[in-house]
């Protein structure tokens, strides 16, 4: 899978410290990083980039940066539909892509 695989995961890691240890800011940044190098994997496989882009919508609806969040929001279903569609099988991300989706509109003012 390559370097980007690495990184992809090593970035999830210390993002996840980060926000653990009460740096979310540079979470997030770590988060950034890691979905940047998911879309770079030499692998078919969306789960890197869906596991990054979940971990990096829950820390920016933390923050409450909408702006930031709606073109991620509306790309993770697409993601999630295609790992269940590898799996052959409904996957979580299918139903937590719902779940986003409806939190953005609360967060618009949207019905």
């Amino acid at each position: 899978h390559g370097f980007f695989l690495v990184e992809c995961q090593a970035c999830l890691g210390l993002g996840n410290l980060a926000k653990v240890e009460g740096r979310l800011e540079e979470g997030l940044d770590l988060y950034r990083n890691a979905v940047t190098a998911a879309r770079l994997c030499e692998s078919d496989d969306s789960c890197y980039e869906s596991n990054a882009l979940e971990r990096l919508i829950e820390g920016l609806f933390e923050t409450n940066a909408i702006d930031e969040l709606e073109p991620l929001v509306l790309r993770f279903p697409e993601m999630a539909k295609e790992h269940s569609r590898k799996e052959g099988r409904l996957c979580a991300m299918e139903l937590k892509s719902l779940y986003n989706t409806a939190r953005l509109h609360e967060a618009r003012g949207r019905p």
